[in-house]
């Protein structure tokens, strides 16, 4: 195979193309027009505006405001699950139109969630709602509920235990102790919870 070095690629008109079959070593200055397929591998410094019509992937994360752990963004995820209801260690039967939608930024999550409880199946004990991501334990969460027709008396809250992968529908009697929530029928619940996941 042969060698072709070039000091310097004048400024030309028109269009073209340059194909490499292998690697381009050194440093490329100026303007690069058009579509670069294959791998860029080193420093590199874009000036101005980068644009794609595809998929941009950093697989080991982007770092944005420094380079530490600290700075660095590896993981985005969001998506839909249907919500997991139990009344001690029994599933509730829901109605259709359930709906649960997630967003996962670093170890923070979201969970966003609406149902109706058609038949609570003679369930006892905690009432229950899985979680998409188990919470980290020693974490920390933050949530609010709506209860719709059939609502019980008393300030509804979430509740979840370290190391959870439920929450715990639970309400608050003159803010000294807390009472599980009895699931009700044709009830609707919304609700929203952000916690910590490893």
């Amino acid at each position: 195979m042969s060698t072709l070095k070039v000091d310097t690629i004048a400024t030309r008109t028109g269009s073209g193309n340059i194909t490499v079959s292998n690697t381009i070593a050194g440093n490329v200055t100026g303007n690069v027009t058009g579509n670069v397929t294959g791998n860029l591998t080193g420093n590199s410094t874009v000036g101005g505006t980068l644009t794609s019509t595809g998929l941009i992937t950093a697989s080991a994360g982007v770092a944005i405001g420094g380079t530490g752990t600290a700075n660095t963004l590896d993981d985005y995820e969001e998506g839909a699950v249907t919500p997991v209801v139990k009344y001690g260690t029994t599933t509730m039967s829901l109605h259709g139109g359930a709906l649960g939608r997630y967003v996962k930024i670093g170890s923070s999550v979201t969970y966003m969630f609406e149902f109706r409880i058609s038949n609570t199946n003679s369930g006892s004990g905690d009432y229950t709602l899985a979680l998409p991501f188990a919470m980290m334990d020693g974490g920390y969460a933050v949530g609010g509920l709506r209860i719709y027709a059939g609502a019980v008396a008393g300030g509804e809250f979430l509740g979840l235990h370290q190391n959870s992968s439920t929450l715990v529908f639970n309400r608050n009697r003159n803010n000294t102790s807390t009472i599980s929530i009895t699931p009700t029928v044709n009830a609707y619940y919304y609700g929203s919870i952000t916690y910590r996941t490893t």
